[in-house]
């Protein structure tokens, strides 16, 4: 089963994908803060990152460095309110993978992930491809 980790400062919004991706085949992980996620992703495989921009503390754009200085493979996905060019084009040369503009279709984010999970099939060694394909 593929582990998404879910880093998201609105708490409802964050249970609301974490409860829908686990309904979908997958064991999501939710964050408040960039600090949770560092705490969660301690020791811990993730496959995917979902994350916020504007978030208290660290911004998902410095979220998003930290990973690819550490990560270069995992697959990012920017899951934000902010809908303007310059933010896209900072996420993607950081190093994001996707970026999906709130209110959200929970939808067409299964349909995201299931795309940045079948790209990154072969960075990902003896994982298990069970999760549902919508």
């Amino acid at each position: 089963m593929f582990k998404i980790l879910v880093v998201e400062d609105d708490r409802d919004l964050n249970k609301t994908v974490c409860t829908y991706l686990n309904q979908n085949g997958y064991e999501a992980v939710g964050c408040l803060n960039a600090n949770e996620a560092y705490d969660a992703m301690y020791g811990s495989l993730m496959d995917l990152i979902i994350s916020d921009i504007m978030m208290p503390g660290t911004d998902g754009f410095a979220f998003a460095e930290n990973v690819r200085s550490i990560n270069a493979e995992i697959p990012i996905l920017f899951m934000t309110a902010r809908d303007d060019f310059s933010s896209k084009q900072r996420g993607y040369r950081l190093g994001i993978d996707d970026y999906l503009v709130k209110p959200v279709n929970l939808e067409e984010l299964l349909l995201k992930i299931g795309a940045l999970l079948r790209r990154a099939g072969s960075m990902l060694p003896g994982r298990s491809r069970s999760a549902a394909s919508p």
